[in-house]
């Protein structure tokens, strides 16, 4: 069906010309490879570039180095930047045949300011942070395929509030080589797709994981079996959100245990992603306060300064304490395929409030473990007030990406 093909580049322009204007995605589109990729797809579809990605369309964050491109990671004081090589997971696109057709709008320093972006299915909402662009340029229908990256909540709350696919595949599968680097223990890279196919496709090129595409058609051993921790973050999940969640788990009573959220631990590893988080960001961004403080927001100032009120005891308690959560996770999912949860703590916020509270992905962010968001529609849609949509959230244990897309697929096909 032509639905089912992927935009080439003439298509993606158009759509950008269509609705960029008003969703503002792109921090740079790079004509040049907008033209070499139509002159790629009117050639024979041999040769070194005709690989699994071949004249597929594919946006880049802009705190991740595209080679003769600017990156500026969202910041003035980078402004004019233009980056010399290509992001190894950048090189292995292109190796794959893909079409890197721009960079999309970022955060600063891919933080907790907003950007200028807008969410594509209500100009007044935020789209999320702080992978910003690659997410409305994915929902907006200019490009099929972008990449993200995520050291809080940055791929899969943006994901929800634009109602796309979204991957963070187990922490290190994706190359961080030639990405702005704010926390060498938290930051991860992921990815947006406009389906769970293009997304395993995609996956198993950045990760080097061939499997995940099969993943999507492997048949589980056994009917899938999920955990959902009733009442998971409290206050800070909207109510409807946890009465959506509920009636998922209610209609699949047999492949979902439903347990009390264990609090204590919860809160205890949120504040020690939150101590890693600013003590790291304080190590990575915190010198350039020297010269340029006044080129940088609150937002960013704070966490900084919070960091370099973080003790060297404290931040290596903290890193114990995330190899303790990672081994408690693994516990409570001992026997489970994986958890269910929100990919957010409700619909979008207004634009002018931020880009929403990533409460429920830090944990994930912490462990690494690999999570993805589905734009769950029709019976089981989760729904704002403002009616915009709630992703739903599957994790899984460490190294279970592949299978982690067959219960995507598999729940998708249940709900949908």
């Amino acid at each position: 069906m032509q639905e089912d093909l992927p935009m080439d580049v003439v298509a993606c322009l158009a759509a950008i010309d269509r609705t960029d204007a008003d969703i503002k995605a792109w921090a740079v589109i790079d004509k040049q490879a907008a033209s070499s990729g139509s002159d790629m797809l009117s050639g024979p579809l041999s040769g070194p570039l005709y690989g699994p990605l071949y004249g597929m369309v594919v946006g880049i964050k802009d705190i991740i180095d595209v080679a003769g491109m600017p990156c500026c990671y969202g910041s003035p004081i980078f402004a004019g930047r233009i980056a010399e090589t290509d992001a190894e997971l950048v090189a292995g696109l292109r190796a794959a045949g893909a079409i890197i057709l721009g960079k999309t709008v970022t955060t600063e320093f891919a933080f907790m300011q907003k950007s200028i972006t807008r969410n594509p299915h209500n100009l007044a909402h935020s789209p999320g942070g702080s992978s910003s662009g690659s997410a409305a340029a994915v929902a907006a229908g200019q490009i099929d395929l972008a990449i993200g990256t995520q050291t809080g909540g940055s791929v899969i709350r943006p994901a929800s509030y634009c109602g796309v696919h979204a991957l963070k595949p187990t922490r290190g599968t994706i190359s961080r080589e030639g990405v702005l680097q704010t926390s060498q223990t938290l930051d991860q890279v992921g990815i947006f797709a406009r389906d769970l196919n293009y997304l395993a496709r995609l996956g198993s090129v950045v990760t080097r994981q061939p499997d995940l595409e099969d993943g999507l058609t492997r048949l589980p051993a056994s009917p899938p079996k999920l955990l959902y921790l009733d009442g998971l973050y409290g206050a800070r999940v909207d109510g409807y959100v946890h009465e959506g969640l509920q009636k998922i788990a209610a209609a699949l009573p047999e492949h979902i245990d439903i347990l009390p959220a264990p609090e204590a631990e919860i809160a205890r590893y949120l504040d020690t992603h939150k101590v890693i988080y600013d003590f790291e960001i304080c190590q990575n961004i915190g010198p350039l306060m020297k010269s340029h403080e006044r080129q940088m927001s609150s937002e960013i100032l704070a966490a900084i300064k919070r960091g370099q009120k973080v003790s060297i005891t404290d931040y290596d308690k903290a890193l114990d304490e995330r190899e303790e959560a990672a081994a408690f996770f693994e516990g409570l999912l001992a026997g489970y395929d994986g958890l269910l949860s929100a990919s957010a703590t409700g619909e979008a916020p207004i634009f002018d409030e931020g880009t929403g509270d990533s409460i429920c992905n830090c944990l994930w962010s912490l462990t690494g473990y690999p999570c993805i968001s589905l734009p769950i529609s029709g019976h089981f849609q989760i729904s704002g007030p403002n009616g915009l949509g709630v992703g739903v959230q599957l994790t899984a244990t460490t190294g279970r990406d592949s299978a982690l897309l067959g219960l995507a697929r598999w729940l998708e096909t249940r709900l949908g």
